[in-house]
Order: C-alpha cells, then sequence, then structure tokens
C-alpha cells in the first residue's frame, strides 16, 4: 500500500511538471486590421503618413522600402521581383502608431500615390475649443522636437534625468518639449504620465488639490537609453499659470521607484516662443 502511495505521488508530480498552461488568446480588439497594398516592379508606389516615419519593417526582401529624404512622413514602396508571394509591411511613426498593410504583387496597381493622411481613422481629428486638428499638430510638435532653448525644472537622480526644454504656442495650443534620458543598464519603461496644477506654498492641516490636467496629444521621439536622449512633446489648450502655482509633469516606473518629475512656473511660462 505504500509503494502504490509513493508511486501516485511520483505520477502527478510527473504530470504537473509536464504540463503546460495553454496560451491567452488575443483580444479581437488587439488586432491591428492590414491594408491592402499593391505594388509592381517597374513602378514606385509613394505612402504619405500623417506623421514622420520613424521605422519601416518588411515581411520579405523582395518588398523594397525606402524613406524619401527631406520628407520624413513619405515612404517609397517597390518590388524586387515579379510575381513574388504574399508578404506584409509594417511602420511606425514618430506618434506612436502603428500601420500593418498586406503586400501583394500586381502587374498594375490599382494606385501609386497613397495619402493615409485622408484615410479614416488616419486622417485629422479636431479638438474641442482648438484651431488645430490633429495633423497640424503633430507636424508643430516635430519641429518643436528639434528646437529645445530651454534647461529648466531638471531633475536628476538614480541616473535619470528630465528636463524641460521649450514652452511653444501656436495660436491657442501650447507646446511643451521635455528630454528624458537613462543613463544606467536597467531601462527605463514608464507606467503613467501625468500633469497637475499645485499651489507653491499650502496651509498646515489642509488637504493637497491638485488639478489634474489632460493633454490634447502626446508625441514621443527616440529613447530614454539613446545619447540624446527622449523628446517628449506634450499639446495642450493654451491655459497661463497663476504666480502662487506651478505646473508638474509626473513620470511613474513600471514596476520601479525612478519615479521623475519636473515644474514649470509663471516665469517659465511666460518665455514661451510663437511657433510661425
Amino acid at each position: 500500500m505504500k509503494r502504490l502511495f509513493i508511486a501516485l505521488i511520483a505520477l502527478m508530480a510527473g504530470v504537473s511538471a509536464n504540463g503546460q498552461t495553454p496560451p491567452a488568446s488575443i483580444h479581437p480588439d488587439a488586432v491591428l486590421q492590414p491594408l491592402g497594398l499593391e505594388i509592381t516592379w517597374h513602378k514606385t508606389t509613394l505612402i504619405l503618413f500623417p506623421a514622420p516615419i520613424q521605422s519601416a519593417d518588411r515581411g520579405d526582401s523582395y518588398v523594397l522600402a525606402e524613406k524619401v529624404k527631406g520628407a520624413e512622413n513619405a515612404l517609397k514602396v517597390k518590388a524586387g521581383q515579379k510575381d513574388f508571394e504574399q508578404s506584409n509591411l509594417q511602420v511606425i511613426t514618430t506618434d506612436g502608431k502603428v500601420y500593418s498593410f498586406t503586400v501583394n504583387y500586381a502587374a498594375q496597381p490599382l494606385a501609386t500615390t497613397i495619402d493615409l493622411r485622408k484615410q479614416p481613422p488616419f486622417a485629422p481629428v479636431t479638438f474641442k475649443d482648438v484651431s488645430l486638428n490633429s495633423g497640424q499638430v503633430a507636424q508643430y510638435a516635430t519641429i518643436v522636437s528639434a528646437k529645445p532653448f530651454l534647461k529648466k525644472g531638471r531633475y536628476h537622480k538614480n541616473g535619470i534625468e528630465l528636463k524641460l526644454t521649450g514652452v511653444y504656442v501656436k495660436g491657442d495650443v501650447l507646446f511643451l518639449s521635455y528630454n528624458l534620458k537613462n543613463a544606467t543598464p536597467l531601462s527605463f519603461e514608464p507606467a503613467s504620465l501625468r500633469f497637475f496644477v499645485r499651489d507653491k506654498k499650502k496651509a498646515k492641516r489642509t488637504a493637497i488639490q491638485d488639478k489634474e490636467v489632460q493633454p490634447l496629444a502626446m508625441h514621443y521621439y527616440g529613447a530614454p537609453e539613446q545619447a540624446t536622449g527622449q523628446t517628449v512633446v506634450a499639446v495642450f489648450p493654451k491655459f497661463t499659470i497663476a504666480e502662487k502655482k506651478y505646473f508638474t509633469l509626473e513620470l511613474m516606473e513600471q514596476n520601479g521607484d525612478r519615479n521623475p518629475a519636473t515644474r514649470l512656473d509663471q516665469r517659465l511660462l511666460l518665455r514661451a516662443r510663437t511657433l510661425q
């Protein structure tokens, strides 16, 4: 009886060790439906994206893709051979959006110039009570990211540096540019990024009342681990700050305690530069 009991225990342990948890299924809403794209070997197809291209990945080498110099949102695509098997193309733009294409060969493609800026849902959207649409905001954010002029509100601790590099205004829209650097071998993975308006001084025994401010859009360029760091452009409806208050950015790390923050007060806000 004792031997039988030991054998059963061993059998159960073996089943547990060899058993595998079935993989979780991907929710349908998480699946990005690809766009159909026809290309040929004797003509070039030009695709225009709503934002500058960060990277383009081809499924096979016979799908030729190249960014256009001087037009950061344009991609040239061409077939490297005739009658190739179906492939795919993935494009990531600097605003964090992913574009997926199913690529097929066609002797005479239906279109050789494609403007995704006019393709729903990539077409520009309008914001409530703001004169710029999403496409215009993205264009100005790209300009802002390349023109830092401030080094204020600096946070530098535990190998993480965060600083405000620019304040710009275009009509009724405000652009705040930040730079985030990680000088450690441990990658920095943000969990959340939030903005608040706070009092500079608070009376004793009073509750802290922060006013959270939601951005119209966020644009990211580069990565914290790169030599130049990551540029983060936050876009808001134009606002002002009272003399006794300040505007703060708080960045929380995923599964970590490196949580940089930086401040913007009335004096710095009034140094905003106008975008032409």
